[in-house]
């Protein structure tokens, strides 16, 4: 397999970039990146080249094109 085929759990991905599992969601939602599923797993996969990308958004945030979530107005 190459690089860019292989997958790691979200999990595991966390444990690679230093953050929490939580942390690996914000950034993902932030970049736009997709995960995956394998059959019946319940886990949450990416490729390894997505994994190089938050480890590198964790280290230059700024460098990245971020879309801004609003947040929601609660009506009382």
């Amino acid at each position: 397999m190459t690089e860019e085929n292989e997958y790691m759990a979200l999990e595991e991905a966390a444990a690679y970039i230093g953050v929490k599992r939580a942390t690996i969601y914000n950034y993902l939602n932030d970049l736009g990146i997709q995960t995956f599923s394998a059959g019946r797993d319940r886990r949450a996969y990416i490729t390894r080249a997505d994994a190089e990308q938050l480890k590198a958004y964790k280290q230059t945030p700024w460098k990245f094109k971020v879309k801004l979530r609003k947040k929601e107005k609660r009506v009382a």
